[in-house]
Parts: structure tokens; C-alpha cells; sequence
């Protein structure tokens, strides 16, 4: 198994537990962006089987620096997930507004928009972060529980 594949799963280990993500994206600019996983909320008391089985506890997407990652030993490989034939990684991601409080920015991958709303659909609450997130903040994210359904 290669080190850094689309579709390689990876665990990460947490002080409440194991955190299993999958590698769904590799940058088309490595210079400028960095690879995008799928991250189980479910925190694993070993490391389970490698089925689809362990995102049923649900899941996010979020950009994260796995070559760094792997390279510094932070990560380790686990196994291999086929991405179902249907795929697509996400194209609208949500982040906070940056300068009205209890605002949201709302950006398309697609054309490089976006939009600003100050309530969030019920569609909206399921988009993922668009921001990258390192290793110490996966982790404490994880820890604390952290859903999409409840970020704000």
C-alpha cells in the first residue's frame, strides 16, 4: 500500500481514543492547497476492521496536511477504502463570518464564490469547515465531540 493514495485510511491517536479518517483528495496545486480527508466522529477503542462501517457514526470533511502528517509519524496507515463510484468531494464548505458575529460565510469550490448568511439552512448546517486543520486541532475537536450539526 503506497503511503499517501486516495482512498488510504489513516489513525491518529487522541487521549479519548483512536481517530480513523480516510484520504478522499489530493491536491490538483500541491503548492497552495492541501489533501482533503473524511473524518469518523467516532473516537475507537482499538483499531477496528477497515469497512465503510467506520464512518456510521457520522462524519466531516476537512482539508488536512496528511504528507506532512505522515511524514512526521503523526499519522500511520491502516488500511484501504474503495471511494464509491459516485464520489465527488464536497464543493460549499461553511466558516464563520470573519467580521459580523453570528454570521456565515457560505464559499463554492466551484466558481470561487460565496455568500454571507446569517442563518443557516438546515443544508447549510451539513457543510463542512472550509479551513485546514492541523493535527493538534483535529484531535481537540474530536475529544470535545464536535458535530457539524452543532457548530454554531
Amino acid at each position: 500500500m503506497k503511503s499517501i493514495q486516495v482512498g488510504n485510511v489513516y489513525k491518529m491517536g487522541t487521549n479519548k481514543g483512536i481517530a480513523l479518517f480516510q484520504l478522499v483528495n489530493l491536491p490538483a496545486d500541491k503548492r497552495n492547497d492541501v489533501e482533503m480527508i473524511k473524518v469518523s466522529y467516532a473516537l475507537f477503542d482499538f483499531t477496528p476492521e477497515i469497512t465503510a462501517a467506520i464512518f456510521d457514526k457520522g462524519f466531516f470533511f476537512v482539508k488536512f496536511p496528511v504528507k506532512a502528517a505522515w511524514r512526521k509519524k503523526i499519522i500511520e496507515s491502516v488500511g484501504f477504502l474503495n471511494l464509491p463510484v459516485d464520489f465527488q468531494t464536497p464543493t460549499h464548505f461553511r466558516t464563520p463570518h470573519y467580521f459580523k458575529k453570528d454570521h456565515w460565510i457560505i464559499s463554492n469550490e466551484i466558481d470561487d464564490s460565496f455568500i454571507e448568511v446569517e442563518q443557516l439552512s438546515d443544508e447549510q448546517k451539513s457543510l463542512s469547515p472550509d479551513s485546514v486543520w492541523n493535527d493538534t486541532y483535529l484531535k481537540e475537536r474530536l475529544e470535545e465531540g464536535w458535530r457539524l450539526a452543532n457548530w454554531g
